[in-house]
């Protein structure tokens, strides 16, 4: 459904991010890698390919940087 998305890094931790496109915040699952090379870009506008798991009893969005 998103083939990836763009917009502000407005939080990251070890598995999570959290880019803001339009006034939406988008809460991603990403892996160590790439939380890691996030690690300085919160504030800035950074691209994520994502991948949408819908199952039976939740939806989670992951982000990959390639």
């Amino acid at each position: 459904m998103f083939y990836y998305i763009c917009g502000e890094l407005t939080y990251r931790d070890a598995v999570t991010c959290v880019l803001d496109c339009g006034g939406v915040g988008y809460r991603m699952t990403v892996s160590r890698m790439t939380s890691d090379a996030l690690v300085n870009k919160h504030g800035q506008r950074v691209k994520l390919y994502t991948y949408l798991a819908v199952r039976e009893n939740e939806i989670e969005l992951f982000g990959f940087g390639s």
